[in-house]
């Protein structure tokens, strides 16, 4: 009881901490293909609105100009293929959500035999005290969507 209580106020101490970054090579110029993949660890009816943020993303992007198959992701096809990946980690505590929020747009590269994952921008937003984060989920991508676009 002691665990979750100190957790829960950690959490609410830190529940406006958000992190981001986005390099300026994030234009559709520079990517043949995006897709949206989803990524659901929230419990206990945290996160609800999972295919509403994935249509949400996507008409952002295709508003922005980027290629978004409507197929899900299988394979990069090609150097210029990214994912927008979108995690959500989320339980009760007391009747209430808590969790974190992570964006991350990334591709697999190899160079010299070593293969890795080369991110072009991600994000995170730790959040608690909620009924669930569905629409923390859209404001959040939304901001992250919208700092992209700055010139």
């Amino acid at each position: 009881m002691f665990k979750k209580l100190l957790i829960t106020l950690l959490l609410t101490f830190f529940s406006t901490q958000a992190t981001a970054y986005i390099f300026k090579d994030f234009v559709p110029a520079n990517i043949s293909k995006i897709h949206v993949d989803i990524v659901d660890h929230a419990k206990e009816g945290c996160w609800t609105n999972i295919g509403e943020v994935k249509r949400y993303t996507e008409d952002k992007l295709r508003l922005a100009g980027f290629n978004v198959p409507m197929d899900n992701f299988a394979v990069y096809e090609d150097k210029q293929h990214y994912v927008f990946v979108i995690t959500i980690t989320s339980q009760r505590n007391a009747g209430l959500c808590f969790g974190v929020i992570e964006l991350d747009i990334t591709r697999a590269t190899s160079l010299d035999s070593i293969i890795g994952m080369f991110s072009l921008g991600g994000g995170s937003s730790i959040f608690s005290g909620m009924q669930n984060v569905n629409q923390g989920a859209l404001e959040i991508v939304g901001n992250f969507l919208e700092k992209a676009a700055e010139p």
